[in-house]
């Protein structure tokens, strides 16, 4: 038996592996504890990332029709705070006149939990009534919403990023400074990137390819939300809800939250036909909710995205749970691009491809499991971005 060996990471020895795993665990949590200290700051940052990626088709539309450079730059600019000026108004407007009927609903919903209170009780569950009453607090819920306004429960929703209206115009303002200089500078990312790779840096052409990967799921998510608040609001319309428009705007915002998004922006609808309407207005609108989430979340979606993205469904659950954690609600609706940006990271580091492996989606086929992306039968380097095609495939 030769005593030579081929020096391969299996040689190794484990301790050496759990230090070094340990020191990168230590650095992640300081780096994490950075992050959630500085959300006032990354957050604005992130949102003009994505909102550049997602407007960055009509510029490069623009520029193609020969339009010239700073006025397709001014028309794009001037279509995101258009949008953005118009939702978060009608929003506000429509919040502030469901706030006065609000202490109403939460009446009328008191009075269902307390028949469904006594129903219980009366069919052998002792105290029921005593732990509903326990549970909640009407009078108290009903002080909270009558001596706030809507713009400061709002900010306080939104936690420490934008607590204030003030912290947020200055958050939105600052979003749109630098969504402006992120598109100015878009054109030839690549050749800078290709640049800096010859001047001896990293390779961030994964990075680059990650972005067109997060183009087409935000105008996907985007084109897929708007479908689901017309539907959703077309349905609380025909059920002769009061707040047809706000539930469609909710439901647009809130799809951009995967896997609960969804279903928590029914909520309110359902409990607005449960108080006015009754019980059987109320399971018809949560059908119809039900039917239309599922519809395009299963049928539109996937053939609008071709192969799905490969993050599997547990890690989408757990990076919403993780980035709300991190910086709150605005976190939630980000959670899948960033995880697919963090993928990619990992992707390509030789050390933890591993994780990212463990993080992509599973397949069953033919019986055996195969890895959305990585194709390792045809024995290919793993990496090449967060989308699904398989490397070297079509």
């Amino acid at each position: 038996m030769s005593s030579e060996r081929d020096v391969s990471d299996k040689d190794i020895p484990w301790g050496q592996k759990s230090s070094s795993m340990l020191l990168s665990l230590a650095c992640l949590i300081i780096v994490l504890a950075g992050m959630k200290q500085a959300a006032g700051v990354l957050v604005p940052v992130v949102y003009a990332f994505f909102l550049a990626v997602l407007s960055f088709p009509l510029l490069r539309w623009l520029v193609l029709k020969k339009v010239p450079s700073f006025v397709a730059l001014a028309i794009t600019l001037l279509v995101n705070l258009g949008f953005l000026a118009g939702m978060i108004t009608l929003a506000v407007r429509l919040l502030m006149s469901f706030n006065k009927d609000l202490p109403r609903y939460i009446r009328g919903l008191q009075t269902y939990i307390n028949e469904f209170a006594g129903w219980l009780q009366d069919n052998g569950v002792t105290e029921a009534k005593v732990a509903i009453d326990t549970l909640f607090d009407w009078n108290q819920l009903i002080s909270y919403v009558t001596q706030q306004d809507v713009v400061t429960r709002l900010g306080s929703m939104l936690g420490s990023t934008f607590g204030t209206v003030a912290s947020f115009l200055a958050g939105l303002i600052m979003v749109l400074i630098l969504m402006m200089f992120i598109l100015m500078e878009a054109q030839g990312t690549e050749r800078r990137l290709h640049a800096v790779r010859q001047a001896g840096g990293p390779d961030l052409s994964g990075l680059l390819r990650s972005a067109t990967d997060i183009q087409k799921y935000l105008g996907v998510k985007t084109l897929i939300s708007a479908l689901t608040g017309v539907l959703a609001g077309v349905w609380c319309w025909f059920f002769d809800l009061q707040y047809p428009l706000l539930w469609a705007i909710l439901a647009f915002v809130f799809n951009y939250i995967p896997a609960v998004g969804s279903s928590a922006a029914s909520i309110p609808a359902v409990i607005e036909a449960l108080v006015q309407q009754g019980t059987g207005t109320a399971i018809g609108v949560a059908i119809g909710y039900g039917l239309v989430n599922f519809g395009l979340d299963n049928f539109v979606q996937p053939h609008l995205l071709g192969r799905r993205f490969g993050i599997s469904a547990l890690v989408v659950v757990l990076s919403v749970v993780f980035w709300g954690w991190l910086w709150g609600p605005l976190g939630m609706f980000m959670a899948v691009p960033l995880t697919m940006v963090f993928k990619v990271l990992l992707d390509n580091n030789d050390e933890f491809r591993w994780i990212s492996v463990a993080m992509a989606q599973k397949k069953i086929r033919h019986g055996e499991v195969e890895v959305v992306g990585y194709d390792l039968a045809d024995g290919e380097m793993l990496g090449g971005g967060a989308s699904t095609e398989i490397p070297g495939g079509r």
